[in-house]
């Protein structure tokens, strides 16, 4: 059994990967991947069933993980025919905090690059212009990633920000307070496999919420185009806990919708209902990719 998430050792997703065994009693080898969408296609390849990525897909500060939903529908579209497609499964949310990581003798008004992830970067932006004002900030694949390169870097010129698991990893020093810019921070992190698991394990955490996720493709570029997709969930009593739109990437103003829907409180009685509502949009020519039903828990 193998768990990919995106390395190397250290990251938030790591730690995600390793709760989210807990939650759902499992075990098998984390394996870290160079990037997002390298992590998810593992699975997409893979044939065995016990195969998984954990991924993030929300931040409270700088919103939808892009990288990681547009990957999955993607990988979801060319796989739609399939019986056993890989889905998303669980989801755990995270407190998050980074941290100001060094090397001992590192004078920070002399630092001029500021490594770290572009979501990690963009949560401590003024944060890191107060501690590094003459730094440019250098955006890499992960936060475990920017403290290895501090950690070979010939100068004591270089800072990242990431956890502290990362900085203990390549034995290097952080400042204690977080750096994050706004306190709560937190981050919703996938499990994405073809195996249904069960939550609880030996961890204690239970669901909080369970959601839906789905994609919506054809949505008429029209007045009221958006309005009539929406309207069957409005229609059916169900609430909508998120609406995104992302460009297709073939031409401007041509969009698909990532909508998270609430099965709350009975998600069998609500499942059920989203079938319905499924079977109306499709009956507008609007292609529906469920990208999962999953419980919702939070960790620690």
């Amino acid at each position: 059994m193998k768990w990919f998430y995106l390395g190397p050792e250290g990251t938030h997703s790591h730690e995600a990967a390793a709760q989210l065994q807990a939650v759902c009693g499992m075990a098998g080898e984390l394996v870290p991947c160079s990037s997002i969408p390298a992590a998810v296609e593992q699975v997409f390849r893979d044939e065995a069933v016990d195969t998984f990525a954990c991924v993030p897909i929300e931040n409270s500060i700088q919103g939808a993980v892009t990288q990681t939903w547009d990957v999955l529908m993607k990988s979801m579209v060319e796989t739609k025919s399939k019986p056993e497609a890989p889905k998303m499964l669980i989801a755990l949310t995270l407190p998050i905090h980074h941290y100001a990581i060094y090397r001992d003798g590192t004078e920070f008004s002399r630092v001029k690059h500021v490594y770290s992830h572009q979501q990690a970067l963009a949560q401590c932006q003024n944060h890191i212009a107060q501690l590094c004002p003459n730094a440019a900030l250098v955006a890499v694949n992960s936060t475990a990633e920017a403290a290895r390169m501090v950690s070979e870097h010939d100068h004591a010129d270089a800072v990242a920000i990431g956890s502290r698991r990362a900085a203990d990893r390549y034995g290097l020093s952080y400042i204690p307070e977080p750096a994050e810019d706004k306190a709560g921070n937190v981050t919703r992190f996938a499990l994405v496999g073809k195996r249904a698991i069960v939550v609880g394990g030996k961890s204690g955490l239970q669901e909080n919420e369970f959601v839906a996720s789905l994609c919506l493709r054809g949505v008429g570029h029209q007045p009221g185009g958006l309005v009539g997709a929406l309207q069957p969930f409005a229609d059916f009593g169900m609430n909508l806990a998120r609406v995104e739109s992302r460009p297709v990437g073939d031409q401007l103003g041509n969009y698909v919708f990532y909508v998270d829907v609430s099965l709350q409180p009975d998600h069998v009685r609500a499942e059920q209902l989203l079938v319905e509502v499924i079977a109306q949009l499709t009956s507008q020519g609007i292609d529906v990719v469920v990208l999962g039903a999953y419980p919702v828990c939070h960790g620690a």
